[in-house]
């Protein structure tokens, strides 16, 4: 039954989660400025929006990297890629979707980071962070941006519910002193309120259990509680419209239902914590 219930979270109607403006340091952190209180009682805010030149280069960025790694695990199908929009990569047939997708596959290199983080979100990031840096959470060498390709109607591409902190726990994956996190998701490709993402507001502030399992040499989350216990909500921001939130906070990609495929970037914001 728990099963089914965390099986559900990407499939089940849920309302629209409400916007509001890009937050201050103050407003999102009180008094103090770390992990724990970051988003106030909702445990998410909102960022300034990508501009759409800024948007347009993400696409190039990530479909230059879905290329080189393409040619290498579908060398085959390369040709048809190139001449293919990146939203739209699921009509081509033939290539190895789950090889091109690894964590490998969809973490972005560091050029295409270092570009990513001169463009006018980071700018807002500085201001509220203050000194930061993207977390190498696959010990790679440099900081990350990874991103996701989810299809249409494709439940395997998405997913279980669970929030991030949860991964670090079970990769015994260390904070270091005086270092706090926060995630940043932004949709680069999406049509809004059929696949974008999915935020528990408040769950930050409980003490969720959750099973951890391995399917198909992938880490997946069996929450040890029941759905209705959280009020988790669909997020229909724009293309390029950031959304931050807590590392507590749970949340799941829908499956997705519309006739593109979602495109989204992701990263770990960390930032030293300030507790007095």
């Amino acid at each position: 039954m728990l099963r089914a219930a965390q099986q559900s979270a990407s499939t089940m109607d849920v309302p629209v989660l409400d916007e509001s403006p890009p937050g201050t340091a103050a407003s999102l952190f009180g008094a103090r400025r770390e992990e724990a209180s970051f988003g106030g009682r909702e445990g998410l805010s909102f960022g300034p929006v990508f501009t759409p030149s800024e948007v347009a280069r993400i696409r190039e960025l990530i479909k230059s990297h879905m290329l080189n790694v393409a040619s290498e695990v579908s060398p085959h199908a390369v040709e048809a890629l190139a001449a293919t929009e990146l939203e739209r990569f699921h009509e081509v047939e033939g290539y190895d979707h789950g090889k091109m997708l690894s964590k490998r596959g969809r973490t972005l290199p560091k050029a295409s980071v270092d570009e990513i983080k001169a463009m006018s979100f980071f700018d807002y990031v500085t201001d509220v962070f203050g000194d930061f840096y993207l977390a190498d959470e696959e010990d790679i060498g440099h900081e990350q941006i990874t991103f996701r390709l989810v299809r249409p109607n494709r439940p395997e591409d998405v997913g279980s519910l669970h929030c991030d902190a949860w991964f670090w726990e079970q990769f015994g994956t260390r904070l270091p002193q005086g270092i706090s996190r926060t995630k940043v998701w932004a949709p680069i490709c999406v049509e809004p309120g059929v696949n974008g993402l999915r935020l528990a507001p408040g769950s930050h502030l409980r003490a969720l259990q959750y099973r951890a399992e391995n399917r198909d040499g992938k880490l997946e989350f069996v929450p040890q509680f029941d759905l209705a216990e959280i009020d988790l909500r669909q997020y229909c921001g724009a293309v390029g419209q950031p959304v931050l939130f807590n590392y507590r906070t749970l949340h799941v990609g829908p499956v997705n239902r519309g006739s593109n495929s979602r495109v989204s970037i992701e990263a770990t914001i960390m930032y030293r914590s300030q507790t007095s």
